[in-house]
């Protein structure tokens, strides 16, 4: 299996001036990883590629992370996160429970159409990492699980004129997963993502609306 190389000569130090905090350090490797995989994608970004975008040495690297793996999952965290945080925010503004969910999936669209290049990487590069991404991208989807059942649960219990059904845990991760692997093919594809947009809203709809009666 081919792995990111760290073979490369050591980059230059930091410019000399007050020394930055270590906060300052990791979110710069942060940055300095994210526009190497903008720029030539993981397998082919190396540990000097990331130092050199950071303006770090490569101790300062060895300080916040293990290896090159261990950064670039970082950076798959924050926009996990940010994805995440983004939904709750969407779900927490009120309105109907449909009018959430179609908002929440709208945010999250938006954020994955927002950073292309990054998340094409996500699409094709994560298998690199091995049993780390794995993990990651369990717990990303299980979060994403966790908020869709606890939402539908909501609306069961308190909007009993929708009939919206509960959505038990494990049926939300395969809605959460399918319409996160739609979305990632779509931009890995260069598709818009309109059309993922209406099929995640009929497949909720059809998951957690109303029973039909023959």
């Amino acid at each position: 299996m081919p792995r990111p190389r760290t073979d490369d000569a050591t980059a230059p130090a930091a410019p000399a001036g007050a020394p930055a905090a270590p906060e300052d350090h990791r979110a710069r490797l942060l940055e300095g990883m994210t526009a190497a995989v903008r720029a030539k994608g993981f397998q082919h970004t190396t540990l000097a590629d990331v130092v050199r975008e950071a303006r770090v040495s490569r101790r300062t690297f060895y300080e916040h992370f293990t290896d090159p793996v261990d950064c670039y999952l970082a950076v798959l965290e924050e926009v996990s996160l940010r994805i995440v945080t983004g939904i709750a925010a969407a779900i927490e503004a009120g309105g109907p429970a449909e009018e959430r969910l179609n908002r929440a999936i709208g945010v999250y669209l938006d954020l994955v159409e927002r950073d292309p290049l990054i998340m094409r990487s996500f699409v094709r590069e994560l298998h690199l990492t091995g049993e780390r991404g794995l993990r990651l991208l369990a717990s990303v989807n299980d979060r994403a699980a966790q908020t869709i059942s606890h939402l539908a649960d909501e609306a069961h219990r308190h909007e009993p004129e929708l009939g919206v059904r509960p959505i038990p845990v494990p049926v939300a991760r395969l809605v959460a997963s399918g319409i996160m692997h739609q979305a990632l093919m779509a931009v890995d594809e260069g598709r818009p993502l309109d059309e993922v947009r209406a099929s995640a809203a009929e497949l909720l709809r059809r998951v957690a609306g109303p029973e039909r009666r023959a």
